[in-house]
């Protein structure tokens, strides 16, 4: 035991000492041939920054939605929680953040969190339609931070499994591991918020949102998603689901979740077109 406890801290120490900050949280999978069906933008990162559009089969098409996938993975892996929504007339598309899958660079939370900006101005110099996007787990984390610093018109957005500050998640990641209740405390020196949405919740735009999250999740607690529920501005709707594992709520292991969710989009999407007035906003990309 103490063999093993001495280990995790000496761990965590080189972490910290080699300015790793963070990058435990990721664990992205890479693509060496790229695909045919891949294209790429710049990002504000310096990296080139992979994603797919999937158009819809539908006729009249009722919006795009963009997906912020979580901390590990690559779009391919993870495109499951959304492609199934050009069924239902919305063109979909996936990206990676840097390090992942066929985008160049490195990960790191900046990183990430330049990609969004870049991502969301990307989509929106080209897109005319309702703009929706959902993120799942750190993908939540790393938009709503994005946003709230470079206030883009969306339309409306899906939180699933959500959560707002990388401390608290590896708090609760290593209090739930062997012996962790003795160093989760550890976590708020290896890990920042310095890209994190929990500060700037107050500032997302105020949007129609839906929050979804499982009651017995693992991974995030519920409460955390909860909490960005609580502290996001609009009309909202908080779906909790007690028959799922973390962030699989949107995958075809749910088709009952999934028809909510599509209705919901659905129902949104007429909302947005019946509205006459727009209100101008300004982008604030994040200095440092």
């Amino acid at each position: 035991m103490m063999k093993s406890l001495l280990y995790i801290i000496s761990l965590l120490t080189v972490l910290l000492l080699n300015g790793c900050a963070n990058q435990a949280f990721f664990s992205p999978t890479n693509e060496r041939d790229p695909s045919e069906k891949v294209s790429r933008v710049y990002s504000l990162s310096g990296n080139h920054i992979a994603y797919r559009l999937f158009p819809t089969s539908n006729s009249p098409q009722r919006g795009t939605i963009v997906h912020f996938h979580g901390n590990s993975g690559q779009m391919e892996q993870t495109q499951e929680k959304v492609i199934w929504l050009t069924q239902h007339g919305f063109n979909v598309l996936t990206f990676d953040y840097s390090g992942f899958g066929y985008s160049t660079g490195h990960v790191t939370d900046k990183a990430a969190y330049l990609d969004a900006i870049s991502m969301l101005n990307f989509i929106n110099q080209y897109n005319h339609q309702p703009l929706f996007v959902v993120a799942t787990s750190t993908g939540s984390n790393i938009f709503l931070r994005a946003w709230a610093d470079n206030p883009v018109a969306i339309d409306g957005m899906i939180l699933d499994s959500p959560f707002s500050s990388y401390i608290k998640e590896a708090q609760f990641v290593l209090r739930h591991s062997p012996f962790g209740i003795m160093y989760d405390w550890f976590a708020q020196f290896i890990m920042r918020d310095d890209y994190a949405a929990e500060q700037s919740l107050h500032r997302v735009p105020s949007s129609h949102a839906l929050v979804i999250h499982c009651q017995h999740d693992a991974v995030v607690p519920f409460e955390f998603g909860e909490h960005v529920y609580q502290h996001i501005k609009g009309s909202k709707t908080f779906m909790a689901l007690d028959d799922c594992r973390h962030a699989r709520a949107m995958t075809n292991e749910h088709p009952h979740y999934q028809q909510h969710i599509a209705q919901w989009l659905k129902t949104t999407e007429q909302l947005v077109r019946n509205q006459t007035s727009v209100t101008p906003i300004e982008m604030i990309a994040y200095q440092e």
